[in-house]
C-alpha cells in the first residue's frame, strides 16, 4: 500500500445534474488535475465529495474509476454511512479495490449515542475487514454531531491496533489536534483545516486532508513545499487561509465547484440536491476576490 502523508485533496464528486447520476467520464481528468497540482493523495467520497448523498453502488463505482487512474496518488476512501451494514459493505469493497485506507465517520443519525455504542460500531467494522485494512476515524462533530473521543480512540487502539491507522481532525480546534498528535504518536493524525496546515506540519502531523485543494491544489502544496524546503511558510499559509476565508462551511462544495471551472480546464459539473450552486453574481464575486488575493492586493 502507498504511503499516506503530505497534502491529501478532499476531492469533489461530479454529477451530471442535481438529480442525475455521477459523471464518471469526468473523473479521470480531475484525478490528473489533482496530481498535476502536486497532491500526494486524494480522499474520495468525503464531506467535500458529497459522499453521504450517494448510494453505496455509486460510491463503489466512483472508487473503481479513481483507482484505475490514481497513478502515484495515495487513495483514501470515505466509507462512513448511517447504517453499519452499509459501512461494512462499502468498506469491504474499498479495501478489495486496493485503497490505501478508509476514513470512517461515526453513525450520524442517532443523536447522542454512547461512547460504548460508537466504540462497538467501529470494532464491528474492523472485525468485518481484513486484518491488514487501514482504518482512519473522522472527527467532524460540527457535522455529524458525534465526536470521536479519547475513550473511543483508546478503546479501538486496545482492541484493533493493527487496523487502526489514523484520524482526520476536522474540528478546526488546534488545541484538540495538538493533543491528538502528542497523545497518539502511533497514529497518523491529519488536520482537516486548510488554515492549520503549517502549524500541523510543524508539530508533527502526518499532513492535511484539505477541502480547498480540491479546486486550488497548488495553494495547499505551496505550504508543504515552503515548510520542507525552507521557504516562507507564513506567506504561503496566509495566502491559503485568505482564499479559504472566501468560502464558508455552508457553501463549500458549491463554491469549490464554481471555482474549479476557472482553476482547471475541466467542464463544469453539478452538485447533488439538497446542495445548490452559487448564483452567477456569487461566482463572479468569488473569482474577483480570489484574483485580488493572488495579486497581493
Amino acid at each position: 500500500m502507498a504511503e499516506i502523508q503530505g497534502i491529501i485533496s478532499a476531492m469533489l464528486t461530479p454529477f451530471t445534474s442535481d438529480v442525475g447520476p455521477v459523471d464518471y467520464e469526468w473523473l479521470p481528468g480531475y484525478v490528473q488535475f489533482l496530481a498535476d497540482g502536486g497532491m500526494h493523495g486524494v480522499l474520495a467520497l468525503g464531506t467535500t465529495g458529497e459522499g453521504p448523498s450517494m448510494s453505496v453502488a455509486e460510491r463503489i463505482r466512483t472508487l473503481e474509476i479513481i483507482m484505475q487512474h490514481r497513478s502515484e496518488l495515495s487513495v483514501i476512501a470515505g466509507t462512513g454511512c448511517a447504517a453499519l451494514t452499509d459501512t461494512i459493505a462499502l468498506s469491504r469493497a474499498a479495501v478489495e479495490l486496493g485503497v490505501d485506507a478508509i476514513l470512517v465517520m461515526p453513525p450520524f443519525y442517532i443523536k447522542q449515542p454512547s461512547e460504548t455504542g460508537i466504540l462497538a460500531y467501529f470494532r464491528a467494522l474492523c472485525d468485518a475487514l481484513p486484518a491488514d485494512a487501514r482504518v482512519m476515524l473522522y472527527h467532524i462533530p460540527q457535522v455529524t454531531g458525534v465526536p470521536i473521543t479519547t475513550t473511543i480512540i483508546d478503546g479501538l487502539l486496545g482492541s484493533h491496533p493493527g487496523q487502526f491507522f489514523g484520524l482526520k481532525d476536522s474540528s478546526g480546534d488546534w488545541e484538540h489536534s495538538k493533543m491528538l498528535i502528542d497523545r497518539y504518536p502511533q497514529l497518523r493524525i491529519f488536520t482537516g483545516s486548510d488554515r492549520l496546515i503549517a502549524r500541523a506540519l510543524a508539530d508533527g502531523a502526518a499532513g492535511a486532508i484539505t477541502a480547498l485543494s480540491s479546486a486550488f491544489p497548488r495553494l495547499a502544496r505551496a505550504v508543504f513545499d515552503a515548510y520542507h524546503n525552507g521557504g516562507d511558510v507564513s506567506a504561503a499559509q496566509a495566502r491559503l487561509s485568505a482564499v479559504r476565508d472566501l468560502i464558508n462551511p455552508i457553501n463549500t462544495p458549491p463554491a469549490l465547484k464554481a471555482a474549479l471551472a476557472w482553476t482547471s480546464n475541466l467542464p463544469e459539473t453539478a452538485l447533488r440536491l439538497p446542495l445548490m450552486p452559487l448564483s452567477n453574481e456569487e461566482a463572479a464575486a468569488l473569482r474577483a476576490a480570489y484574483e485580488r488575493i493572488m495579486a497581493g492586493e
